[in-house]
């Protein structure tokens, strides 16, 4: 995605309008200098490379444009990851302050010194001694794309940093396919985002995700999974969000709008997105697996609740043919956990194992909710990760309740 340094947009009348790039033949002609240059480049250092791009940047009229789509192919490049150099240098270092008590004649002297006492020669010793910094990275790879493809990832970009300063998010898709649904629903979760999901008889999908606000630390964290969010909801076919965020125009102070998005825009998704599934939660699922050979292990399946709202689990488990459903609240759920052990209370009619960050079981209006019976009945603590001890013992709480 792009940083607030590159993103264009405009304010009218507290909206905030994304300056998308059009097919102009100078865009094309940038888009395409550009993927050849990063390709040409392949088995270059990445400082030999920057230093080289700075003649292709200018040559466009909107430094900033370039800028965008420099940063959206290099996002997309692989570089080699040097090996660490630390160790080189420490025996190098040594060895210099060792020769400097008898000074040579040259600086070029010196070094052949320090090169020999290290049994490497003069060249390798400058090649390697601070061959782990960023501009020693070789460039592995860079993706072949065509104008019209890094113009799409360019406008999907933009969007994205607009959205890392999101408060709040409010989504409708109109799309008909249970599929794309289900998986839009699995793409939030797996951002450790959550909604009030509302699905009404029309089969029109409401999605109310509320910002960090009396978490202020997390608010940037938050905002960027928002942003991830993006490419998922974009492979909707009919599809609007409208977000709260601020922005700083140029010559201005931050200044806060709201910005729509829809489907109309043409912005393209990432398919890939829908499959997300953090390596965390692929970790717990094994290890659970391994630990209780007897359990299944399904697809989590969405949980219609009363009064239209869609419960969407991060694990599903049978229990000796009982289905367990779990759902992991983070720091930044405190709404979202605060109507759910209300509705536990009530007799939701779930069984359901609930676990919640202890930042959040911490926090002033968590706390005394941690402390009922319901949460006693449902829940379980963790940080970070969940524990697969914890975990279970809540599922077998939970399947056992009568």
């Amino acid at each position: 995605m792009l940083t607030r340094d590159l993103l264009r947009f405009k304010l009218r009348d507290g909206a905030v309008v994304p300056t998308l790039l059009r097919a102009t033949p100078a865009t094309v002609d940038l888009a395409e200098r550009l993927v050849a240059f990063w390709r040409a480049g392949i088995g270059q250092r990445r400082g030999d490379l920057e230093d080289a791009l700075a003649p292709v940047m200018h040559q466009s009229r909107a430094l900033v444009v370039a800028r965008g789509i420099n940063k959206v192919l290099l996002d997309a490049s692989r570089f080699a990851e040097a090996a660490s150099s630390a160790e080189l240098r420490g025996r190098a270092f040594a060895a210099s302050a060792r020769i400097l008590a008898l000074p040579l004649a040259s600086g070029e002297a010196h070094a052949a010194a320090v090169a020999a006492e290290l049994a490497v020669t003069t060249e390798d010793l400058r090649a390697r001694l601070y061959g782990d910094l960023p501009d020693a990275e070789v460039l592995e790879d860079a993706p072949q794309l065509s104008a019209a493809q890094v113009i799409a990832r360019y406008n999907l970009a933009l969007c994205q940093g607009l959205l890392v300063s999101a408060k709040s998010l409010s989504v409708v898709v109109l799309d008909a396919d249970t599929g794309m649904r289900r998986r839009l629903l699995k793409s939030l979760r797996f951002r450790r985002l959550l909604a009030r999901v509302d699905l009404d008889r029309s089969g029109e999908l409401r999605l109310d995700i509320s910002g960090p606000a009396s978490v202020l630390d997390q608010a940037s964290r938050y905002g960027v999974q928002l942003a991830l969010f993006l490419p998922a909801l974009a492979c909707a076919q009919r599809w609007t969000a409208h977000a709260d965020i601020t922005v700083t125009p140029r010559g201005g102070g931050r200044t806060p709008g709201r910005m729509s998005l829809s489907h109309e825009l043409g912005l393209v998704g990432d398919s890939a997105f829908l499959g997300h599934v953090p390596e965390e939660l692929r970790e717990l699922e094994h290890t659970l697996a391994a630990r209780y050979p007897a359990w299944r292990f399904a697809e989590p399946a969405l949980i219609g609740l009363p009064g239209g709202e869609v419960l969407v689990p991060d694990l599903q488990i049978a229990v000796d043919a009982v289905p367990v459903a779990v759902e992991l609240f983070h720091r930044w759920h405190a709404a979202a956990l605060a109507r759910r052990i209300r509705q536990l209370e009530d007799g939701l009619p779930v069984r359901l194992a609930i676990g919640v960050e202890r930042a959040l079981a911490r926090s002033t209006a968590i706390a005394p909710l941690i402390a009922t019976p319901a949460f006693a009945r449902h829940g379980f603590l963790f940080t970070d990760i969940p524990a697969p001890r914890a975990v279970a013992e809540a599922v077998e709480r939970c399947a056992c309740r009568s």
